[in-house]
């Protein structure tokens, strides 16, 4: 599963695929002025994605239950690695996550691209063992 996350700032690639550290791969592929994560960087520390629409944190478990994997406003903010800004939108295809990052006026959870937005959740769903989507703090109100 691979889709982009359009925020206040930057575009992200992100993916449920692990690089050799067991991390997950979410990786800034256009920027807006300047940021602690270069174009080409990645976020680092976590074993999960987070995705909230104050934005896609990595983290790691705070109280490991067997069966269950813990949703990330669950975990205490001290298990939270690199993170993003606010998600204006996601999308499944980099093009048109390309095209709502130069569009002008973008608000957090814009309803320009709720469609596609909700189109990337549904595809992740509730059971990927590396994309967890928040419940208490959605991307679109």
């Amino acid at each position: 599963m691979n889709f982009y996350a359009v925020t206040t700032t930057s575009v992200y690639s992100v993916s449920d695929k692990r690089d050799k550290n067991n991390t997950p791969i979410v990786k800034k592929i256009a920027l807006r002025g300047i940021s602690k994560v270069s174009v080409g960087g990645r976020l680092k520390n976590g074993y999960y994605v987070g995705i909230m629409g104050c934005g896609i944190y990595l983290y790691h478990q705070d109280h490991p239950r067997a069966g269950r994997v813990q949703k990330p406003e669950e975990v205490n903010i001290f298990f939270w690695g690199g993170h993003t800004s606010p998600i204006i939108a996601l999308f499944l295809k980099k093009n048109k996550a390309m095209s709502c990052f130069n569009s002008p006026d973008l608000q957090i959870g814009d309803k320009r691209w709720k469609n596609q937005t909700e189109e990337v959740l549904k595809t992740i769903g509730n059971d990927n063992p590396v994309l967890i989507i928040s419940r208490w703090d959605p991307i679109l109100k």
